[in-house]
């Protein structure tokens, strides 16, 4: 392998994406039920730019899963790629390797691990109603 495969991009990238994308979706999501749409101030309530918030949540939730599949793939990808290569019968381990093969598996569960919350966020979009106020 290449001097330097720890630090490889595609390595990063499935490490870091699961956790940035379902950041930035908890964050998204409050702000548009939280801030935007059900402000006492709104017009509209319920409506961002005329489109009902909950397609905003489940379009912010599709982006947020389809770029954590993205880095799943990719993470699976990498974690083939530096598996441990037998050699006249001898497994050859390098130390790069094996720190880019420990990244790709790291990858590859947090991937699994932020999928599952990115996915259980369609649910409230789904089944509570929108601006709901206490009685």
């Amino acid at each position: 392998m290449a001097t330097g495969l720890s630090r490889s991009k595609p390595l990063w990238f499935g490490v870091l994406a699961g956790p940035l994308l379902w950041f930035a979706q908890l964050n998204i999501n409050y702000q548009w039920e939280e801030f935007l749409a059900c402000s006492p101030a709104n017009t509209h309530p319920g409506d961002v730019l005329g489109i009902p918030v909950k397609t905003w949540i489940v379009l912010v939730n599709s982006v947020a899963t389809a770029g954590t599949l993205l880095a799943l793939a990719v993470s699976i990808r990498c974690y083939r790629r530096t598996a441990v290569v037998a050699a006249g019968g001898v497994g050859v381990k390098e130390h790069r390797r094996d720190v880019a093969h420990w990244m790709a598996l790291a990858g590859v569960a947090n991937s699994v691990l932020f999928l599952l919350l990115i996915v259980t966020g369609f649910g409230p979009a789904i089944i509570l109603k929108q601006c709901q106020t206490p009685l």
